[in-house]
């Protein structure tokens, strides 16, 4: 079988690499190691991501259109866009040479999606969409239907720009229209599969999988590190939707409790400076570090010497980072959205607070770091994180595209 992908990641210094991206390496590491049967052709922007790892996977990098590297979200999500009808109309020639079977799309944002959705049309081949998630929180939200207007306001709500949340909002109702068009769907959770189905796709063509973590890698970096340095961490995008303000306003009233209290915050995204201008103006400076986007083996380090992992993320298809967080040991402090308690609601060191409210968060982590005993954390976090195993579900999918092959080859 042969696998025909474009898979756009953003540049390190606008979002550091997220779940998505993360999920797609690990499946590619996957079929290098156990499926020298499986051919796969990747079209990823420059600089690459996987620098020589993989033996067996072609991978062709594309330029971009435009250097655009902007605190503008707008700016930046043209450009995405741009580079993905580039990566399309410089992969037609290799794709009539190697004669794919399959188009994978590693994603639903728009820069994956659009340019895959187009190559099924011009080259006639099944299409399969990896869905990570989609910006819902609430049961009513998606009773409302995916109007353009909706997802505008939803946007404009969380603090996006007008003109970023037109954009944010068009790009979210093409996808939501067009993924009923895709052969077959890998749905990450029932969550996102739910929403699916309401966007018209036909319950036979999703597939819901999961996510995985390396947990006897991750664990290797936190042996070593009893004593800590944090009192809370967070991972992640720095953008609007990952609750980062949020974050800013419980952690004010955590120091108001405990001055000494410590935050650190690891990655990357458009609303970086502005949070560190937020920080300066509630006078938080020595409570809260910065770290940057970090390679893993740091990030996991840094978990591993912080108390409590603070995740006030409004949207999730899953929620990779505290899978990652509860391997370190951690417990976990987060909103109450479907996602997340689809997954790890029976975690008794995941404590869910009512959404969007940062008071209840504050009030949580508090609580939390009055009565801490990093060793009963420990054991029941890490006891939770040890049953997600990439290779369980890639074993599961990969077979679901063989089938899709088949099926489409049959005809």
């Amino acid at each position: 079988m042969r696998i025909f992908c474009i898979f756009f990641h953003p540049e390190k210094k606008t979002t550091w690499l997220g779940g998505a991206e993360k999920r797609f390496f690990e499946f590619l590491k996957f079929l290098d190691k156990c499926y020298s049967n499986v051919e796969v052709l990747v079209f990823e922007p420059a600089a690459s991501l996987f620098k020589n790892e993989l033996k067996n996977i072609k991978i062709f990098t594309i330029g971009r259109p435009c250097k655009i590297c902007s605190q503008s979200l707008l700016l930046n999500y043209l450009s995405w866009t741009l580079w993905g009808f580039k990566a399309l109309i410089y992969s037609i020639q290799a794709f009539f040479r190697e004669k794919p079977d399959l188009i994978l799309s590693p994603n639903n944002t728009l820069p994956n999606f659009l340019p895959a959705f187009l190559a099924k049309l011009l080259f006639r081949k099944p299409l399969c969409v990896v869905v990570h998630h989609f910006d819902f929180t609430l049961q009513k939200e998606m009773s409302e239907g995916f109007s353009p207007t909706k997802f505008f306001r939803r946007y404009r709500k969380i603090g996006y720009s007008f003109l970023a949340s037109f954009f944010k909002a068009f790009a979210s109702f093409l996808v939501a229209s067009l993924l009923k068009e895709a052969n077959k769907i890998i749905s990450v959770s029932n969550f996102s599969a739910k929403i699916l189905r309401m966007c018209g796709v036909k319950k036979e063509k999703i597939l819901v999988s999961g996510n995985g973590i390396n947990f006897s890698e991750i664990t290797k970096f936190c042996r070593s590190f009893n004593r800590k340095f944090f009192d809370g961490i967070f991972v992640g995008r720095i953008s609007p939707e990952k609750g980062v303000y949020d974050l800013i306003a419980a952690w004010r009233i955590v120091a108001s409790k405990r001055r000494k209290a410590r935050l650190a915050i690891i990655g990357e995204g458009p609303e970086l400076e502005n949070l560190k201008v937020k920080i300066q103006d509630l006078g938080l400076e020595d409570n809260v570090k910065f770290f940057g986007g970090l390679p893993d083996r740091e990030m996991y380090k840094i978990l591993c010497r912080s108390k409590i992992f603070v995740f006030p993320s409004r949207f999730e298809g899953w929620g990779l980072a505290v899978a990652e967080a509860l391997a370190c040991g951690l417990p976990v402090v987060c909103y109450e959205i479907p996602a997340l308690k689809e997954v790890f609601g029976r975690c008794k060191s995941v404590f869910f607070v009512s959404q969007f409210d940062s008071k209840v968060l504050a009030e949580k982590i508090l609580r939390i770091l009055e009565d801490f005993d990093a060793e009963v954390f420990r054991e029941s976090s890490q006891k939770f994180a040890r049953k997600f195993d990439w290779e369980k579900f890639f074993v599961k999918e990969l077979k679901f595209l063989q089938e899709l092959v088949e099926k489409i080859g049959g005809k």
